[in-house]
């Protein structure tokens, strides 16, 4: 088996497994197959079956031990920023609660966030979340990818915080957003997330109130999640679901 071959086979090994672990097909505390099942089921070398299982442990999937196997960590361990791990969660989980615990977590940094930029950032800084709505607007007519115009919104606030500690959480709003944009706008009757709220922090950022970004964003965020949780049903789960086979 070529380097290559066996870093495919490797990628594999790990996504099944991992989607396997994130999905509860092996829960806390109990043992994934060991190596030769692995090897066996994948018809891979034993080389791929251990990076594999690297790979898992160093995303605080699984705990490896000598000559003992490999036994799922406590969910707790899970590096939930990890773009594979979210990724798996929102190909197994139920889509509600992914939903109302991905807006949870926004709602934690992103108001901060909004408070930060509004009072740190350049000319630069504005002008890219300027871009950034104006790609919405032209995806609410259909010219661009509602997802890719919804992130690089929320992102490039995250970058005019200037504090390094915000970035990687740009993965966990890129998810959360292919996640739940096909359901949320269909709540709402959007084709793109709501441009009047978004253009109010965007403003807030612009006049440099930190204040009035922060409640901005909270307004925001808060609204989808009181929608989420109380939608007798939620539309186009399907959608959100395909969003993996549509590339979106």
């Amino acid at each position: 088996m070529t380097g290559h071959e066996n870093s495919t086979v490797t990628g594999e090994i790990a996504n099944v497994l991992g989607r396997e672990v994130v999905g509860g097909t092996y829960p806390p505390g109990s043992s994934i197959p060991g190596e030769e099942e692995v090897c066996t089921r994948f018809t891979a070398s034993r080389s791929a079956a251990r990076e594999a299982v690297k790979i898992l442990a160093a995303k605080g999937l699984l705990q490896t031990r000598p000559r003992r196997g490999s036994r799922v960590r406590p969910t707790k361990d899970w590096n939930f920023l990890d773009p594979a791990v979210l990724d798996w969660l929102r190909e197994t989980a139920t889509p509600r609660q992914v939903i109302i615990e991905l807006f949870e977590m926004r709602l934690a940094f992103e108001c901060e966030a909004a408070a930060l930029a509004a009072e740190r950032r350049n000319d630069e800084d504005l002008a890219a979340v300027r871009a950034a709505f104006e790609h919405m607007q032209s995806a609410s007519l259909g010219g661009e990818d509602p997802v890719a115009a919804d992130a690089a919104f929320h992102e490039s606030i995250l970058a005019a915080t200037h504090n390094r500690m915000f970035q990687p959480l740009s993965a966990l709003i890129h998810t959360a957003l292919r996640f739940s944009v096909p359901t949320t706008n269909a709540l709402f009757g959007h084709t793109v997330g709501d441009l009047s709220a978004h253009k109010r922090v965007l403003l807030a950022i612009e006049t440099q109130k930190p204040d009035r970004a922060r409640a901005a964003m909270r307004k925001m965020l808060g609204d989808v999640l009181e929608r989420v949780r109380s939608a007798a049903n939620l539309p186009q789960l399907r959608a959100g679901h395909a969003l993996k086979k549509t590339g979106s």
